[in-house]
């Protein structure tokens, strides 16, 4: 089976070439038959002036042979097998006749008869003279021969047989009256101007051969038309279907997003109007797509920089589009959630909950949630978008920063409450045994004045550290910088407490002999030194507690190394909270503010605070500050 192609530029090459060679067939067809036609009565035409020339000669040779020479000839006949009534002429006019028709049938390739009045064959170019009696019959029974002999001698022209008895070759033919110039008769009953006829005939199949040639020529000619119409067809269509090509591509290139490509037309037609369009509208989709783009990246940098989280899901579930803080709050990758269901990327009972309550109502749902496997505190709000989509925003707002606050005031309340309850106990235990009559005894009530004063001292070094750890938290103290020697400070500070340190525990300085100068607030760096070497002899029953002053081209760190009890490594992330004490059945373990206040004393001067410790070796506690360079 033939497979026609598929493609549009060659099934219009293949109908606009059946369409020229359909239309030349039926030209050819109409031209055939017109030519074939005209050239018939061409040859018609030149047979009845054949016959005309020949009945002007003819008519003068019968007009002088009358019917007396008619019956003469009968009489002298006899008993011929002549047939009564023929016409005869003089020899001398029978030989002119003959030689004229032979003559002009020759000449022309026809044959030309001359007839009789009575029917009989006078002269004919393709019989001798001898024959003509004999061999052809009278021809009065022809409608063309007894029109032509009768009074009004009408001439006949068309297609018939030979004259021939039993001949069926197709035959042009024109027969006319011959007319008496003299006014001769030729018979009774006939007008004086007919005298004969004369019949000039060619055989059809004579000239079929030219017709043939015409034909044959007309089909070379409406093949080289035809061959000539497609090469120019195809050379237009070509060209016109490279440059409908050229646009049907740059569409494709326009469909697979290359928007910066740009049609060119070969041809300056009606395809440079369509280039122009697609090129105009690649312009309009690629300003298009640059706006969304451009408002799509404002919409993704305002997403990615809100605090609370942001997550639309569509009506089966499945979540389209996740910010930053979505990830970081619920602890998911956005590709990997994104194309997921809910259930399915969270998997977490309660912001599901939500979400289904909000998409099947379509209603506002809020509800507070708290992720267990991550610790946190959110707040799930589920809106629904609207239209068709019947999808939701589900926004995420951390509650654990607030949680949290909420936790440390209730546990400041309670570190507070703990640390003033038991002095103040004893304060009021104390207070009531000298009014049970302790007082009377000077010594014991000396005693319990004094133990009085400490607690007294205690609660107040508690409320003075609160309230110093208040202002720094606070902002309302800021450190005043200034180069100071860090070096002379460090010394300064450890020679205070050399007589404060318990028995078995040296009190070393390891800081270089040249100054170390430092950028920062001289009282609040002694608070926070003094603080460490409080916490440090407080815990070192035996040892060693050295400090140490280490530099490089940016800052300066002081270590406070001790050889104390250490501290557990569950406790190190939280020695530097307020109130967190690592024993708290140690009565003088401090009101736990001090490693707080170091560390909001080092923040504020810009610096960093840390500790390293191993339980039963010693802990080392290091703060940085900035170098100060000074001018020579």
């Amino acid at each position: 089976m033939v497979r026609l192609p598929r493609s549009l530029h060659w099934r219009i090459a293949l109908a606009y070439t059946a369409l020229i060679f359909l239309s030349l067939g039926i030209v050819s067809l109409y031209l055939v038959g017109f030519v074939r036609d005209t050239y018939i009565a061409n040859l018609q035409g030149s047979l009845h002036r054949q016959a005309l020339l020949v009945s002007e000669r003819a008519s003068a040779a019968l007009a002088a042979n009358g019917q007396d020479k008619i019956e003469q000839g009968n009489a002298g006949q006899g008993n011929s097998n002549q047939s009564a009534g023929v016409q005869y002429i003089d020899a001398q006019d029978a030989a002119d006749l003959q030689a004229l028709t032979a003559n002009l049938g020759g000449l022309a390739g026809a044959r030309v008869t001359v007839i009789g009045m009575d029917g009989a064959i006078v002269a004919d170019s393709w019989q001798a003279p001898f024959q003509l009696p004999f061999q052809l019959p009278l021809q009065l029974g022809r409608d063309d021969v007894r029109a032509a002999l009768s009074q009004n001698g009408t001439a006949a022209i068309g297609v018939g047989t030979p004259l021939k008895p039993n001949a069926t070759e197709a035959m042009l033919y024109a027969v006319v009256p011959i007319i008496a110039q003299d006014g001769g008769t030729a018979g009774a009953g006939v007008p004086d101007s007919v005298v004969g006829a004369v019949r000039v005939a060619a055989p059809l199949s004579q000239v079929q051969p030219d017709i043939n040639r015409l034909v044959a020529r007309i089909a070379v000619a409406a093949v080289l038309v035809g061959l000539l119409s497609v090469g120019a067809g195809y050379f237009i269509f070509r060209r016109t279907s490279r440059s409908v090509r050229a646009v049907a591509d740059g569409a494709t290139r326009f469909a697979q997003g290359d928007l910066g490509h740009r049609v060119s037309p070969i041809s300056s037609d009606e395809t440079q109007e369509l280039a122009a369009a697609f090129n105009a509208m690649a312009d309009t989709i690629r300003r298009m797509l640059n706006d969304m783009s451009a408002e799509s990246s404002k919409l993704t940098a305002m997403l990615n920089t809100m605090e609370d989280g942001v997550v639309v899901i569509e009506a089966d579930g499945r979540i389209t589009l996740m910010n930053s803080a979505a990830e970081w709050l619920l602890g998911v990758s956005a590709r990997d959630a994104v194309g997921a269901r809910l259930v399915e990327a969270l998997r977490d009972h309660e912001i599901q909950q939500v979400a289904t309550l909000s998409l099947t109502s379509g209603q506002l749902r809020q509800a507070e949630v708290e992720l267990l496997h991550h610790r946190r505190f959110l707040n799930a709000i589920a809106t629904p978008l609207g239209g068709d989509s019947n999808s939701i925003l589900l926004t995420l707002h951390d509650l654990t920063a607030n949680r949290q606050v909420e936790n440390t005031l209730r546990e400041f309340v309670t570190n507070v409450s703990h640390e003033l309850r038991s002095p103040l106990a004893s304060v009021k235990i104390m207070v009531e045994t000298l009014e049970d009559g302790a007082l009377e005894s000077r010594p014991t009530a000396r005693d319990y004045l004094q133990r009085i004063n400490r607690e007294l001292d205690r609660m107040n070094a508690i409320v003075e550290d609160l309230l110093e750890l208040s202002r720094l938290e606070s902002g309302q103290q800021l450190p005043s910088l200034m180069p100071l020697d860090l070096s002379a400070l460090v010394n300064e500070v450890v020679w205070e407490y050399r007589g404060r340190t318990a028995d078995g525990v040296s009190l070393r300085v390891d800081a270089p002999g040249y100054p170390a100068f430092a950028l920062g607030d001289g009282g609040k760096l002694r608070q926070a030194m003094v603080n460490l070497l409080d916490n440090a002899l407080k815990n070192t029953a035996a040892g060693s507690v050295t400090v140490s002053i280490e530099s490089d081209e940016d800052k300066h760190a002081v270590q406070v190394r001790d050889t104390g009890s250490g501290i557990a490594r569950e406790h190190l992330p939280h020695v530097f909270e307020r109130f967190y004490k690592v024993d708290r059945a140690r009565r003088d373990g401090g009101s736990g503010l001090g490693l707080a206040i170091v560390q909001q004393i080092v923040q504020a001067h810009g610096g960093e605070v840390s500790v390293q410790s191993e339980e039963g070796i010693g802990s080392t506690f290091r703060f940085t500050v900035a170098r100060a360079w000074l001018e020579d």
